[in-house]
């Protein structure tokens, strides 16, 4: 009898499962193989850079004309803006339903580091390199990004003769990176396991102490988007079954719930929306790496749940205007967020600052984020392959509409 071969998807939650016993059962001395996990996550970064610069270029020449790139461009930015205030308002009322803040005891207020809230100029000027050597070398995605649109747009206007010869170059350089992540994508297992191992083995069963309820309250909420609002989404869009997509893009799930970095798995993200979805590789390529970015949903919904936990601690009732102000607020510190591991950290000091609330808590959730950032990082990952999947269906109705037209 032949054995049935185990998948990547299967092979990575295997990983996951594993780590998280072999964490809990060892300890905190198994973060010894921490190493084993941060060369993962450093072999996926490596790719990460020249595969968004090179995709984004691709993608931008490839939608053939400017008002094709401006219309998907409009629609990516509402559809991100949307979800982004949704997941802020699920947050905001999964807290108000479960109060994780009512009965809490503040007894930690380390670490704490009071940064200025951006200018909106300073986040303007963020989007555009001066050096864009410098922007590379440091990995600004932002930057990045901006300077790859600008290069796809000077390809659409060259002649056919000189656009041909540069595509091809690019198109070489994306297939070149995309072997070595074919290479990677072979160790993510392994990876998964140390990395599940160490988190499990840092934290144990503390995770259940007096911040569990709010942990809890994150997940929750965290459910809630992935499942209803994302899958309402790819339903009404494609009118296929949302379960069936889910099981489609679990490479997406296991390795961003266990790497915690938007920016590391934007190379699996895109495999798996050309190899596993067939969707089409500019809107792949393009809405990717820009969702890594801009799309911060899961983000939007963790600063809903801490605006309404530090108000209930506080024993502050908040008004409709508060909250209003609360999601509003949450939405725009989301904006150009980086997406690499505790980036929200900082920011959430500023989302504090600016709703006049005490900063001391950011140190005490800081010391249990790992764990919810999993989850996080993981509904920012997921629905920017949701909004891909979207886009790409409205384009093929689009595509079958004008073909029944001109018929």
């Amino acid at each position: 009898m032949l054995k049935k071969k185990i998948g990547l998807a299967n092979k990575i939650l295997i990983g996951m499962i594993l780590g998280a016993i072999a964490g809990l059962v060892i300890g905190p001395k198994i973060t010894a193989i921490a190493v084993v996990g941060d060369v993962f996550l450093r072999l996926l970064r490596m790719s990460v850079v020249p595969l968004i610069f090179a995709n984004v270029v691709l993608a931008v020449a490839g939608m053939g004309d400017l008002r094709r790139l401006g219309k998907i461009g409009v629609k990516l930015v509402v559809i991100f803006l949307a979800t982004t205030f949704v997941a802020a308002g699920i947050g905001l009322f999964s807290a108000l339903v479960i109060k994780p803040g009512v009965g809490f005891v503040m007894t930690d207020v380390s670490g704490i580091v009071e940064k200025g809230a951006p200018t909106v100029s300073s986040v303007i000027l963020g989007f555009f390199p001066v050096n864009i050597m410098q922007s590379f070398s440091e990995g600004n995605m932002l930057q990045i990004i901006t300077f790859a649109i600008f290069s796809g747009i000077a390809i659409l206007l060259l002649k056919e003769e000189d656009k041909k010869r540069v595509l091809d170059m690019f198109g070489t350089l994306s297939r070149f990176i995309m072997m070595i992540l074919k290479f990677v994508m072979g160790f993510t297992p392994y990876g998964v396991f140390a990395l599940m191992a160490t988190t499990t083995g840092k934290y144990g069963t503390d995770i259940l102490g007096p911040l569990g309820k709010f942990i809890i309250t994150i997940y929750i909420g965290l459910m809630i988007h992935a499942f209803v609002v994302y899958g309402g989404m790819y339903l009404a869009a494609s009118g296929k079954s949302p379960i069936a997509f889910y099981k489609k893009i679990a490479p997406v799930w296991t390795t961003s719930f266990a790497t915690c970095s938007t920016a590391a798995t934007i190379p699996v993200s895109i495999k798996v929306c050309e190899d596993e979805l067939k969707l089409k590789k500019d809107i792949a390529g393009f809405t990717i790496p820009v969702g890594a970015t801009m799309n911060m949903d899961g983000n939007g919904l963790w600063y809903g749940v801490v605006a309404v936990f530090v108000s209930q601690v506080l024993g502050i009732e908040m008004s409709l205007y508060q909250m209003f102000i609360a999601v509003f607020t949450g939405v725009l510190m989301t904006l150009g967020s980086p997406g690499i591991p505790g980036g929200i950290f900082v920011a959430t000091t500023i989302f504090l600052t600016t709703l006049g609330l005490p900063i001391e808590f950011v140190g005490l959730l800081g010391g249990i984020f790992r764990i919810m950032d999993m989850g996080i990082t993981t509904v920012n990952v997921v629905g920017s392959v949701v909004v891909a999947a979207v886009l790409d269906a409205g384009e093929r109705k689009n595509e079958q509409r004008e073909a029944v037209e001109e018929g």
